[in-house]
């Protein structure tokens, strides 16, 4: 159950975030343009739109929270973290055709030009496990276990100030390209 909250943490506070962005249009990115690069890899707005839905005003904000998740990956991959156990259990949790994202999937196969089947073995299983190194780095360095669903807002600060530490210690790694 914590990792279900902890996802609907992390899913609302990449959800809600702005710095502004939305008032410009970024209609003049394209798919395949390389919008970060983390560590020496390349990020391109497809890598993110596999991912998520994205309206073309929020592609700043979504590349910086896409960063921001791929140096929590990296950091939890550092620490030699198995997530496979999680993501067993999430395989079983959000089943292809009872998951509660079937329209999702089926936007995002269309938008790929693949089947909903190949989303969901290929991009959907990429999704859940970000999702396990995440969970498991924040659960592993934060003790988000004794907040209670009324602290949301306390227990969302702690997690911004973590990725905050993390930005900083992956700086100079980090070039984002809008």
């Amino acid at each position: 159950m914590k990792l279900l909250l902890l996802i609907l943490v992390l899913t609302v506070s990449v959800a809600c975030s702005s710095d502004g962005a939305k008032e410009k249009s970024f209609t003049a990115v394209k798919d395949e343009d390389v919008v970060a690069v983390v560590k020496g890899k390349e990020i391109t707005l497809k890598d993110i739109r596999s991912l998520y839905f994205v309206d073309n005003q929020d592609i700043p904000i979504m590349v910086e929270k896409f960063v921001q998740e791929e140096i929590m990956v990296l950091e939890a991959k550092s620490t030699g973290n198995d997530v496979s156990e999680e993501l067993d259990s999430m395989e079983l949790l959000f089943p292809l055709d009872n998951s509660g994202n079937e329209d999702f999937f089926e936007s995002q196969a269309d938008y790929l030009g693949i089947t909903v089947e190949e989303y969901y073995e290929e991009y959907f299983k990429e999704r859940i496990e970000r999702d396990a190194y995440v969970n498991h780095l924040i659960n592993e360095r934060l003790d988000i276990s004794n907040y209670r669903v009324d602290e949301l807002e306390v227990m969302d600060k702690e997690i911004n100030d973590f990725i905050s530490t993390l930005w900083d210690k992956y700086e100079e790694d980090i070039e984002i390209l809008l």
